[in-house]
């Protein structure tokens, strides 16, 4: 037997030393914040995540009150084993190395007799999920594959193969499944037979000539076999010799064509809640990760870990240690300790997984440069995404902030640029906005970062890195009403926010307006007052 503490999850709680000594609470919530904690990834959760699902209710300050009752009744019941349970300001873990969780035993009902707590939906959500028979799954499963199979994407061209335009049409056409491939859960096909179904996209591409130096595509996507109209586009460039297989409208127009198909992919699995399909959950989440809410990141963060249960491939991973990237950079409470570990581990698994998707280089890349200080490795890594995809703009964005670190802010600037011309009409377009708004501001561009950074914030309303430039942009500009506007919406979308720290507080997130020479501190204290 032995000789760890054995925590039973299926059946009656309970929690007992090696001895047989009860080490359990007797409150239900805090027998669920065990629980809670030990059906984590990792053992730990953030304060404000355990707040929000057992005291849903409650407003922040009596949640806040409630946890730290529930964890002095823990460590009371635990006595001397008291170190299995660590608590900071920003999150609480369990030492799952140091105990023992019994396995489930059959017709063992998990958390028996726990039942809905204060009507959260939450915990609702997560006590069905681990009662749930595993029969029952399997049969869902079954459901659900013969619901939903997987999108099919059907490109179809209109000029002679043999043609400049054909192979214009056939360009285009790789670059878009090529990128298609890396981030839906769709079946590719290039084709000029017709075969529509009620789960299939057409996307028609056509190249055409205006004059003889001026080239253009025009593309469409019908859904179904009713052919619905579900987006249209086009562009036209100048013609210099070879193909334009690089140019920015062109690329432009191709991610708004996925973008389009993964919007609409995405609303079919929103209004379906029974649907379970790993890559569009993983969709779904990066939605959620490009706001950059700490709610929303929470979400995101329990979205990909069910994605990945569900198969998903390495996008997830990926995604998953650059949300928390986010989460450093934006210091949201609800972080935990081990989280650079944890981000390190995500990223092994996504580059051993897929090595070769553009998209898990880029996301990589980010991660190895804001966690470890690795300037080389996120430079091999964001110029591998660069060559394997140069129609992604992640993997453009990530080589200029690798450049950005490295000392290079012209070139930054200059790739910054290309990541948000070849992204116009994305739907995560204040992203690449405010891409562009850092490297302005490092170039000394201050009229341009402000422009990108309203253009962010218009988009994004509650984004809060275009708030935090505009505050102190505005105030430099001796635009102090425009500041303090600013200021007071940061206030709201950030408690802890005040001139005075951004004015002086280094660990603020605005390090490039002070190397830029941007930031007026004096200026910032002024609205102080």
């Amino acid at each position: 037997m032995s000789d760890l503490p054995r925590l039973t999850l299926y059946g009656r709680f309970r929690f007992v030393d090696a001895e047989g000594k009860n080490l359990a609470p007797k409150s239900a919530k805090a027998q669920t914040l065990i629980a809670l904690l030990a059906t984590s990834d990792t053992g730990g959760r953030g304060r404000l995540w355990l707040q929000k699902r057992l005291w849903p209710r409650s407003d922040a300050e009596k949640a806040s009150v409630s946890l730290r009752q529930a964890l002095s009744e823990i460590r009371r019941c635990l006595g001397d084993a008291r170190d299995l349970l660590t608590a900071d300001r920003r999150a609480v873990n369990l030492a799952m190395s140091k105990i023992t969780i019994e396995p489930s035993a059959p017709d063992a009902e998990f958390m028996e007799g726990v039942a809905l707590i204060d009507g959260d939906h939450s915990v609702a959500d997560w006590l069905a999920r681990h009662r749930a028979p595993a029969t029952t799954i399997a049969e869902a499963a079954v459901a659900i594959e013969a619901t939903l199979r997987r999108p099919v994407i059907q490109f179809h061209t209109r000029g002679d193969q043999s043609s400049d335009l054909g192979l214009i049409e056939d360009i285009f056409v790789d670059s878009v499944a090529r990128s298609m491939r890396e981030t839906l859960s769709a079946e590719v096909r290039t084709s000029h037979s017709l075969d529509d179904t009620d789960n299939s996209f057409r996307v028609e591409v056509q190249a055409y000539r205006t004059d003889s130096a001026t080239v253009g595509i025009r593309a469409r996507v019908g859904h179904g076999k009713s052919g619905t109209l579900v987006w249209s586009g086009m562009t036209s460039t100048q013609l210099h010799g070879a193909p334009p297989v690089e140019d920015l409208e062109i690329v432009s127009l191709g991610n708004q064509l996925i973008d389009a198909l993964a919007e609409a992919m995405t609303v079919t699995i929103t209004e379906s809640k029974e649907i379970r399909d790993a890559n569009l959950l993983t969709r779904l989440a990066i939605r959620r990760i490009f706001c950059l809410r700490p709610e929303a990141l929470s979400e995101a963060d329990e979205m990909l870990s069910r994605a990945q249960k569900l198969g998903a491939g390495a996008l997830s991973s990926a995604w998953r240690a650059q949300l928390r990237l986010i989460q450093h950079v934006e210091r949201h409470e609800n972080i935990t300790e081990d989280l650079p570990e944890v981000a390190r581990r995500l990223c092994i698994d996504a580059m051993e997984r897929e090595p070769m998707n553009s998209m898990v280089l880029a996301a990589v890349a980010n991660t190895r440069l804001v966690l470890d200080n690795d300037i080389t490795a996120c430079l091999e890594l964001s110029r591998r995404s660069v060559s394997l995809n140069p129609a992604n703009p992640l993997a453009w964005n990530s080589l200029a902030t690798a450049k950005l670190y490295a000392g290079d802010i012209g070139e930054a600037h200059a790739l910054a640029v290309r990541a948000q011309k070849i992204s116009s009409g994305s739907p995560f377009g204040h992203w690449w906005d405010f891409g562009r708004c850092l490297t302005a501001a490092l170039t000394g561009r201050r009229d341009e970062a402000i422009q990108l950074a309203e253009a962010a914030h218009a988009f994004s309303p509650e984004f809060r890195p275009p708030l935090r430039y505009l505050t102190a942009l505005y105030a430099a500009s001796d635009r102090p009403e425009d500041a303090h506007r600013m200021g007071q919406r940061l206030q709201k979308l950030e408690p802890d926010f005040s001139f005075e720290r951004m004015a002086n507080d280094d660990s603020y997130p605005i390090s490039p307006l002070r190397w830029s020479g941007l930031l007026d501190s004096g200026k910032v204290m002024a609205l102080h007052g």
